[in-house]
């Protein structure tokens, strides 16, 4: 469903404060920020896209119906990957799982997985997926209907040459698109290409499959390669097509594959070059690097520069490609750098026209600022996503001090981006000119401290704290808004006992809230301004009824645990909390029928550097238990050693503190005069908040589960037995006006 905007309408006044509650459909009725006023980029109050797991590595797509989808790994510890789709634009996601359907007592069990995810989409709307595992092969899934039924299979396991850094590429192009390609085949045509780890080439080069159904894949290179099955051929090992870790674009005229990697140099600096793949009738890829006699190496002496005498690597991490509407292509990366020089690490863009054979690229442009002022001295993990002619968003990870990402030095790290604008001709090629740059801290508050480890998996043997992982991402939606998803990790969060004498060996600090970012004003990709809701602190958040659904995405509305809306008010030490759900008269119904023996109704938010909630517990007899804390953690182990963390909201006696509260209904609840949750918090029990106090991110939900959240053990976390989210209404920040 598209992407609805949220208003901020006057409701009531509290005492001496007004509260305003933000409502999704309509328009914006209050007065824009000031950096809107001034025709700027902004941001609207970020949505959590879990409250209860939490990962590394977060990847963002969005379908040609403006729905908006998540994925990333939960580690190859747990052999799981984490898939959502959001039902009200981006707000708030619900699990998507090819194997069983979600449930109170077990989430999402598809294995194999765990380690990087993508998806990416055709015109119809139908969703790809794809999930590492181990190193070793790949897991490969679809929907095509938002996630509520899918299908998976596996790729590749039992094979070499292995498997590391999957992505996906769509050809699929629209009946008024110019052919200019060989392929002579159906469409939609799918692309698999993942990193070969045992290739001769830099990072081994690179493995490409096609599918027609994003189930089934066969070999998709020319060149050196005999085989058209999965399994690689034997002559593999002799030539596999150059290209890096990045994520690739591809050209929906020609059919033509893009990737970029460096190349080292004699004299110790890098080369950044492209790799080009060109299909023939059968969607089989040539790239320019093929051997130009059966059993000869790669002929690395035709691929493109797009850049120079780098004076260290690209590639930690990554270099990503993007093309535009008009078919320019622009490729973004960061300079690696030792650690007595981290100010190298700055994040470049360079550009190219299909008019050239993207074989003419610009001069590279530093789009960010390497200035400790603006919290942007020290920079990885970019990525950029291209909108209309010579436009284009790249993002990254930047840091407040001039120091060795991987080094704890008490850096602040938050979320930039920068628009980047090219000249283009009339034809909405690039000429080459100097392009424009708008710089942007995306990020309310820092989303990350201390080291960033760029080890890879060599972090668990230095102790560095990789609880980030590798790269986040940044997608645009119909109006050109950038959403950027990103880990939040600034909550400092560790199981209790896995850092003996607190010293962070083995576990890491941090749980990686994944968190979306949406623009809400300033001009989007399309040369457009985009439009949506300030982060003005407000009251509270209506949400739409009908949206509860079990199982989630595909299963019938579940009223009992249909929130509405969402309020806070602060007088004195008392934090009222208030949730609204359309029918509480009747927890047994609802009990049963989400097969979950406990109903937990939890709002959450941020204070500070610490997560708040509070909630309400109730079960099949109607017996509410009322409480709030602070959020905690159970941690598990993988290749990042014991990441991630699973968020638990503990109840009286097992970590939270109980408060006092009321469930109230009408005769005859509906979502229009809907039962109300009214719990009165202490303020000392959730940081002791004043009316100068910001609470961000405030969302509601409700969630079956199994089992109290503060005895969740190691074990159940281990196998997704955690709550598991019906409904949920997200996003505000709050503060207590007066």
């Amino acid at each position: 469903m598209p992407k609805l905007s949220r208003v901020v309408l006057v409701l009531a006044a509290i005492g001496c404060a007004s509260v305003l509650l933000q409502t999704r459909g309509g328009h914006l009725l209050t007065a824009p920020t000031a950096s809107a006023a001034a025709g700027g980029i902004a941001f609207e109050t970020s949505s959590i896209v879990d409250p209860i797991h939490t990962f590394g590595e977060p990847d963002i797509g969005l379908d040609s119906q403006g729905r908006v989808f998540v994925s990333g790994p939960t580690g190859t510890g747990t052999q799981r990957s984490v898939w959502f789709g959001s039902v009200d634009g981006g707000h708030s996601f619900r699990t998507i799982s090819p194997g069983p359907p979600p449930s109170a007592l077990l989430g999402t069990e598809a294995p194999p997985g765990g380690g990087d995810t993508d998806i990416n989409f055709d015109r119809s709307g139908k969703q790809y997926f794809i999930d590492l595992y181990a190193l070793t092969c790949d897991r490969v899934a679809t929907t095509a209907d938002g996630g509520a039924t899918a299908q998976q299979n596996v790729m590749g396991c039992g094979t070499t040459p292995g498997s590391d850094r999957p992505w996906l590429a769509v050809y699929d192009p629209s009946p008024t698109t110019p052919h200019q390609s060989a392929y002579a085949g159906p469409t939609p045509l799918v692309y698999a290409v993942y990193n070969n780890l045992v290739g001769p080439g830099p990072d081994g080069g690179e493995q490409w499959n096609k599918s027609l159904d994003g189930l089934n894949y066969t070999a998709a290179t020319n060149g050196d390669q005999t085989g058209t099955t999965l399994v690689t051929p034997a002559d593999e090992t002799t030539y596999s097509p150059f290209g890096g870790d990045g994520y690739p674009a591809i050209d929906q005229v020609t059919g033509k594959v893009f990737q970029t990697a460096g190349f080292p140099n004699d004299d110790g600096t890098y080369d950044l070059r492209l790799n080009i793949g060109t299909p023939n009738a059968a969607g089989n890829l040539t790239f320019l690097d093929a051997p130009a006699v059966a059993g000869g190496g790669p002929d690395y002496s035709k691929l493109i520069h797009v850049a120079d005498n780098l004076p260290d690597s690209p590639d930690v991490l990554f270099t990503v490609a993007s093309l535009d509407t008009a078919r320019n292509l622009f490729v973004a990366w960061a300079v690696d750098a030792g650690s007595s020089n981290p100010g190298q690490r700055q994040v470049y863009v360079s550009g190219a026209s299909a008019a050239s054979g993207w074989t003419n690229w610009t001069a590279p442009v530093q789009v960010s600022d390497g200035s400790s002022a603006t919290g942007d001295a020290v920079n990885v993990f970019p990525w950029i996503k291209a909108g209309g002619p010579g436009r284009a968003d790249a993002v990254w990870y930047g840091s407040d001090k001039n120091v060795d990402p991987s080094g704890n030095s008490g850096q602040k790290w938050n979320v930039f981006m920068s628009q980047v604008v090219f000249p283009t001709n009339s034809s909405g090629g690039i000429t080459g000119a100097a392009p424009s740059k708008t710089l942007v801290k995306v990020t309310p508050h820092p989303m990350h401290y201390d080291s960033i480890c760029l080890a890879g998996t060599g972090c668990i043997t230095s102790q560095g704290n990789r609880n980030l992982a590798d790269f986040f991402e940044v997608n645009i939606d119909r109006s050109g808004a950038a959403e950027i998803v990103y880990d939040d990790t600034s909550n400092g969060l560790i199981q209790p006992g896995f850092a003996p004498d607190n010293k962070q060996l083995v576990d890491h600090a941090g749980a990686g809230v994944v968190t979306v970012a949406r623009q809400s004003s300033g001009p989007g990709l399309y040369g457009k301004a985009v439009s949506g809701p300030s982060r003005a602190p407000v009251g509270g958040l209506s949400d739409p009824a009908g949206d509860a659904r079990y199982p989630v995405i595909g299963g019938v509305n579940v009223p009992g645990a249909d929130i509405v809306g969402s309020q806070l008010s602060l007088s004195g030490s008392t934090l009222t909390v208030t949730t609204k759900v359309v029918d509480l008269s009747n927890p047994a119904l609802t009990s049963a029928t989400l097969a979950a023996p406990l109903l937990h109704y939890v709002t959450r938010w941020q204070f500070g550097d610490t997560l708040y909630y509070a909630a309400m517990q109730n079960t099949a007899a109607n017996q509410p238990t009322f409480y709030a804390g602070k959020t905690q953690s159970v941690d598990l182990c993988s290749v990042s050693a014991c990441f991630p963390h699973v968020l638990t909201y503990p109840e009286p006696d097992l970590g939270g503190t109980q408060e006092s509260g009321t469930v109230q209904c009408p005769p005859t609840p509906s979502a229009t005069s809907p039962c109300t949750i009214t719990i009165k918090v202490n303020a000392a029990d959730i940081g002791s908040p004043t009316a100068k106090s910001l609470l961000e991110e405030v969302g509601a939900y409700a969630l079956a589960t199994s089992h109290p959240e503060g005895a969740t053990t190691n074990a159940q976390a281990q196998a997704d037995d955690v709550p598991l989210e019906i409904d949920g209404a997200c996003c505000f920040d709050f503060q207590q006006k007066h």
